[in-house]
């Protein structure tokens, strides 16, 4: 054991990994015995997934904390692995493609699929530390390597389950994870595959190393995870069993150039990050991730991939739509760095939720503008605007508080500082309605807002809100300063603050919006069920002259001919890019076909020098 570790690393190893204290196990128990927990394992009720999850928690708990001869251990905890599984893929349901805040049985089930997986690194962990730790006589290089490996794809588990539910890195992932590679490159056993257990073995990957696995952790750390929708996630995670072949990790020093590259020091409690500064590269603790080789596959797949829409069913997880590939190239290549500070400015916004919900809205405050009209043709008394005649606490909007940031300069603080602070909501009340705007739904609460820019907002979305929301939805906002303007927002990225509230990041896609019909060249006469309903953008810069649709009901291809339909009359448009789109949305920029050649020229040149110039700014 002295050629594979010094005494002062393994000092640092065993301060860097946490593990349960152990204690003499009862003489009866049945996890002293190899062959009572296989047996054991064998015979749980899987039809009855909480008994079968109770069972598996606690035999699991109480084997960490017993102590155990080394041999005895490492033969039993793999009969713990297929149970674990199954457990965390059936719990799970509770909140794979869910809306946030999570309510209590989904945050509850994400908090246990979380602690299995920790305790699954314990046992691996105690195995890894009594091998480095103890007798050299009794050293197995085989064990301690499987040990780590083992360890680490486990904590590896537990990130994605954080990240599938916008939580932070939790304390000490990192700095575990950090020290096991450092360890494995130390002693240049890194790249040493251990092949899976019979059963628990990926279709086409059946063995991993520690940089492996390792290479895949940082991968999705540097896609900005919390911005990716959940289904985004799994992809992004699947695809890092490929994608860490492409990968290359070598120390810092050897860095050449900037783009894709990020940088993690294996000393720290923090993932890898694109920028450090020029002394840190030339110290021994910091390695690079280069991830150009991906890069470039990625802009290769991008030119064949389909965008996501409305229209097109959710494929799985080998599937990455080129809507998922340009915010992967974007995030990789790219400095996210907000244009405009927020303003620590306090003030109220409602929120209309789901693009859906939007177009009823705006569809009711147009009936109610015509009959107002009509009123005042028949000479009797006006009422008063849809607009204006909307309280603070009408049902189809959701109040909510803007979370103000330690700075008002640059920078993402909600992202970059875990520590700072939501505003505390007033007035607020359980509601047990889960969609806005319905017959019976009480009003939601008031509460306190502040901290926005021209760009966009951060909210805190408390769990009594009657509607939750995911990354990618469309928001409509109403600011109390522009009662009469309805904008479009989308949410950008989602934060779990704690079991009450998730911050959210809204992108201002328009500062107000009007309701259009679109039809294909050629229906337009037969009739309106061939017109589809869309919403016309407002744009906030008046500099460019692009226009843009949003929709939800019907995926057009570019270069369609079309014709609009406002309340100014017809016009002829084609559709002349696909900006976005998720499976909420497609947003669409096109021209009109009839304008003059000189602003039909400019429109078709705005913009198009680079498609992945017209990114959202960081929030």
């Amino acid at each position: 054991m002295g050629d594979m570790e010094s005494n002062q690393p393994r000092a640092r190893l065993a301060q860097a990994l946490s593990v349960p204290a152990q204690s003499s196990p009862p003489k009866d128990s049945f996890l002293l015995n190899p062959k009572e927990v296989k047996r054991w394992a064998e015979e749980l009720p899987v039809a009855n997934i909480g008994e079968t999850a109770r069972q598996v928690y606690r035999a699991l708990v109480e084997f960490n904390r017993f102590k155990i001869p080394t041999l005895t251990r490492t033969e039993i905890i793999e009969s713990f692995r297929k149970p674990v599984e199954f457990v965390c893929h059936n719990v799970s349901r509770h909140y794979r493609n869910a809306g946030f805040p999570l309510p209590p049985r989904g945050r509850k089930a994400a908090k246990l699929v979380q602690a299995l997986y920790d305790e699954m690194a314990n046992s691996y962990k105690i195995l890894f530390l009594e091998q480095i730790l103890g007798d050299e006589r009794s050293f197995n290089q085989k064990l301690v390597i499987v040990a780590a490996q083992r360890a680490l794809h486990y904590l590896n588990k537990k990130m994605l389950h954080c990240l599938l539910v916008y939580d932070d890195y939790p304390t000490g992932l990192w700095r575990e994870a950090n020290h096991l590679f450092a360890w494995a490159y130390h002693n240049q056993v890194q790249d040493i595959p251990v092949k899976e257990t019979q059963g628990l073995m990926n279709s086409r990957k059946n063995a991993r190393s520690i940089a492996s696995i390792y290479k895949g952790m940082l991968i999705l750390a540097s896609t900005h995870p919390h911005r990716l929708r959940q289904p985004q996630i799994r992809r992004v995670h699947h695809h890092t069993l490929f994608w860490e072949e492409l990968a290359s990790l070598r120390p810092a020093s050897e860095a050449i150039g900037d783009s894709g590259l990020f940088f993690v020091n294996l000393w720290s409690d923090e993932p890898c990050k694109p920028i450090i500064e020029e002394r840190q590269r030339l110290d021994s603790r910091y390695m690079v991730l280069d991830l150009n080789a991906i890069i470039g596959k990625a802009r290769t797949e991008y030119e064949t991939a389909e965008w996501e829409s409305p229209a097109r069913l959710d494929h799985g997880d080998d599937h990455l739509s080129r809507t998922l590939l340009r915010l992967l190239i974007l995030n990789w290549t790219k400095s996210l760095k907000r244009k405009l500070p927020r303003i620590d400015k306090r003030g109220k916004v409602e929120t209309i939720v789901g693009l859906g919900a939007l177009i009823r809205f705006l569809e009711k405050q147009e009936e109610e503008e015509k009959e107002n009209e009509l009123q005042l043709v028949d000479g009797g008394e006006p009422s008063l605007s849809g607009a204006s005649r909307l309280t603070w606490n009408d049902s189809v909007f959701s109040t909510l508080a803007i979370a103000a940031p330690p700075s008002t300069t640059g920078g993402d603080s909600l992202l970059g500082d875990p520590n700072a602070a939501i505003s505390t909501l007033l007035g607020a009340t359980d509601l047990e309605t889960q969609a806005a705007g319905r017959p019976g739904m009480e009003s939601p609460p008031a509460v306190l807002t502040y901290n926005e820019s021209a760009e966009g907002y951060c909210l805190a979305w408390r769990k009594n809100y009657p509607v939750r929301v995911r990354v990618g939805d469309i928001l409509g906002v109403r600011h109390e300063n522009h009662p009469d303007d309805v904008g479009v927002t989308v949410v950008r990225w989602l934060k779990q603050r704690d079991d009450n509230e998730t911050a959210i990041g809204l992108q201002v896609m328009a500062q107000a919006c009007s309701l259009v019909y679109v039809a294909e060249e050629g229906k337009a006469g037969i009739g309106k069920h061939n017109r589809h309903r869309y919403l016309l953008l407002s744009n906030n810069d008046p500099d460019d002259p692009r226009q843009t649709l949003l929709t939800n009901t019907r995926v057009f291809p570019e270069g369609t001919r079309a014709t609009l339909f406002t309340e100014f009359g017809k016009h002829r448009i084609e559709l002349t890019k696909w900006l976005e789109s998720n499976n909420n949305f497609v947003h669409y920029q096109f021209k009109y076909v009839d304008q003059p050649p000189e602003k039909e020229k400019q429109n078709e040149t705005v913009g198009t020098d680079n498609q992945f110039e017209d990114l959202w700014n960081d929030l």
